[in-house]
């Protein structure tokens, strides 16, 4: 497996995931273009996913929906990049860089060494560059297909489709 990638690459394996989620946006497009010809989401068949939809805030235009939101768990949409990365040859697992912070050692009077304090302030986090070069190259193909996407890490990936 490739330990690198060069930006065709990562344009080849982010095509790929697009197409990986292409069910999701073509429902999407269907509910909007209904909902955009006056049918409740209710009515419209979703397949499954759930849509939501995002109204605008103030004025006349309050009870208007504005846009489509599909919302997808985090780990769900990087377990796609990673399935489609593998398919691809890179393992992104081998990219992440674990970044540890230990906190300062406290002296004491009578202490000969020095000790952590029952470790407060040990962190570890997970660092992959390339995990968040692939989601802008997917965020930019979207996008090209009208499809806004807004990464909430350790939480949710967000899917906004405006309506016309």
């Amino acid at each position: 497996m490739k330990s690198e990638i060069d930006r065709k690459d990562l344009e080849i394996i982010a095509a790929r995931a697009v197409e990986s989620l292409e069910d999701l946006i073509k429902v999407m497009q269907d509910a909007a273009n209904r909902i955009s010809c006056g049918r409740a989401l209710e009515e419209v068949d979703v397949a499954g996913n759930a849509l939501y939809l995002a109204r605008a805030g103030q004025g006349d235009d309050q009870n208007r929906a504005q846009a489509l939101v599909c919302v997808m768990d985090y780990e769900e949409y990087l377990r796609i990049l990673d399935r489609v990365a593998r398919e691809s040859g890179l393992c992104l697992d081998e990219l992440t860089e674990l970044d540890v912070s230990l906190p300062e050692m406290e002296f004491g009077e009578d202490m000969v060494t020095g000790g952590f304090g029952n470790f407060k302030g040990v962190s570890v986090e997970k660092h992959n560059d390339c995990v968040l070069r692939l989601m802008d190259a997917v965020s930019s193909l979207l996008e090209r297909r009208g499809l806004n996407v807004v990464c909430i890490p350790d939480e949710d990936v967000v899917f906004y489709l405006p309506l016309e």
